[in-house]
């Protein structure tokens, strides 16, 4: 059994890395490719995931991405070619999706994002197979031509598969620990999916937060270099701003409540136990399950973060959330084994 793995992102690596190794523990030969990209090679390394790097991501602008994916298929081919995999794995990349389908491999998606639409209309639609979270319903992904048949749910979030494992540990920044922690993921200000949204949205928020709290430590955890040198520049000292990629675990272990403005690191927050905000612009069925369980909040403005926010900073609110995140994690299964099994199944099939 040969298999390639497409990886893009954080989420992506330490998401598919446990999945990776379950697959070669079955004797699978596995090769994983990503692109550079700031958060990925350092986290991998951390995680211990071999990978091949192949073109980059591209700067922002569709046609600047648009070039970069096109270099980027032309130098995967001969590469997957002469691996010659069975089956290729990806959460929704377009390269991954194309190069498989044009060689005739079959490509299996592993993907909780229906909302990001651009990337689901490029690689779903060429996909033999679909596993996802049970919390999204198939209509969410009947638009992007999938038959019912296709699409296979395990019963855990996305971040359960590295919860459930030692955590990858990393460096965090300096906090004095005598404070409440407020720590902000910025949101994926170059995603497709967030055209026509406010792009100052993140700013905002922290800006709130930054005066509110100016007796917490307030970490913005930025996605992009641009994105560290404007918040460095326009917060200067009120906010921690690391330049380097931090220990994702590590730094929610001593966060006292978690302000995400995208879904995973929410997600991830929640099932921990931390105190979360979900500030993302738009709806997520992940935000919407983890608010039925009562492990997020939602926030739509900015002034809604901070008043939310003063809220679960008080009193017994973060051993109470703890003990309820333990149990709602404690119910999901572990997803890596169910996936590594879909995946030998289709790889039998080719």
């Amino acid at each position: 059994m040969r298999v390639w793995f497409d990886v893009l992102t954080p989420k992506q690596v330490l998401f598919f890395g446990p999945i990776v190794a379950e697959l070669r523990s079955m004797g699978a030969d596995v090769l994983v490719t990503s692109r550079r990209y700031r958060e990925v090679g350092p986290l991998a390394d951390r995680a211990g995931l071999e990978m091949t790097l192949v073109g980059e991501r591209g700067r922002k602008g569709r046609e600047d991405q648009l070039l970069a994916a096109t270099r980027r298929q032309e130098e995967m081919v001969p590469l997957v070619k002469k691996f010659g995999p069975g089956v290729a794995v990806s959460t929704a990349s377009a390269v991954c999706a194309r190069v498989a389908y044009g060689l005739g491999i079959k490509h299996v998606a592993v993907n909780d994002s229906p909302h990001s639409e651009v990337a689901g209309r490029l690689s779903l639609p060429l996909s033999h197979r679909l596993l996802c979270p049970w919390v999204i319903p198939y209509g969410a992904w009947a638009p992007y031509g999938l038959r019912r048949d296709q699409v296979i749910t395990y019963r855990a979030l996305d971040p359960a598969a590295w919860l459930k494992r030692p955590p990858v540990s990393g460096p965090v920044p300096k906090l004095d620990l005598s404070k409440d922690t407020v720590t902000v993921r910025f949101q994926e200000s170059d995603a497709p999916y967030l055209a026509g949204a406010d792009l100052g949205w993140s700013d905002k928020v922290l800006a709130l937060l930054a005066d509110e709290f100016s007796g917490a430590n307030i970490v913005a955890l930025c996605r992009y270099d641009y994105q560290v040198e404007e918040v460095k520049r326009r917060f200067g000292s009120r906010v921690i701003v690391p330049e380097e990629v931090v220990g994702g675990h590590d730094l929610l272990a001593v966060t006292s409540l978690f302000v995400g403005m995208g879904g995973t690191m929410s997600a991830e927050a929640a099932l921990m136990g931390v105190p979360t905000i979900s500030a993302f612009q738009g709806s997520l069925y992940t935000d919407r399950y983890l608010m039925k369980v009562g492990l997020l909040e939602k926030a739509r403005t900015p002034s809604s973060v901070v008043s939310k926010a003063r809220r679960l900073l008080s009193g017994s609110t973060r051993a109470r959330i703890a003990r309820k995140a333990r149990q709602v994690l404690g119910s999901m299964e572990d997803p890596v084994p169910p996936i590594a099994r879909q995946i030998e199944k289709t790889a039998e099939q080719a």
